[in-house]
């Protein structure tokens, strides 16, 4: 998908829950990054928009993320770091390809900031708690 079709789909929530995955979350807000003035609030409303989309199937553990999988810390943290580290012009694939950390699903471009215990912690995950190590 391009970047204009892909970006069509996350707000007209038609992503798979399979599409939906880590990197996808690091593209869309990289795309409001580099489209939008203020980017926030448009990665956090779709994405919460789309998680709710997504239905748990039946007999399935709930998701350990909370209801919807969004938390509020890890979004709003990505978003000020791919917005601070993107490049007037410069396509995803370059992007990805410069900041590898941002795709490692173990969040070491956050835990460089955060303590595991500050950035999972249940308060973490409804509202935004600053960075207790840088």
């Amino acid at each position: 998908m391009t970047n204009d079709e892909f970006l069509a789909a996350f707000e007209a929530c038609t992503l798979t829950r399979n599409e939906w995955t880590h990197a996808a979350h690091v593209r869309v807000a990289w795309l409001y990054a580099t489209r939008a003035a203020d980017p926030l609030p448009l990665v956090r409303a779709g994405i919460q928009k789309l998680n709710a989309t997504f239905v748990r199937a039946p007999g399935a553990p709930p998701d350990a993320r909370g209801p919807d999988g969004y938390h509020e810390t890890i979004t709003t943290a990505f978003v000020l770091v791919i917005a601070a580290r993107a490049r007037a012009g410069e396509s995803f694939e370059a992007f990805a390809a410069r900041n590898p950390d941002l795709f490692d699903r173990t969040f070491p471009a956050l835990l460089a900031h955060y303590s595991p215990e500050r950035l999972y912690s249940a308060e973490a995950r409804v509202a935004f708690v600053e960075p207790d190590l840088v």
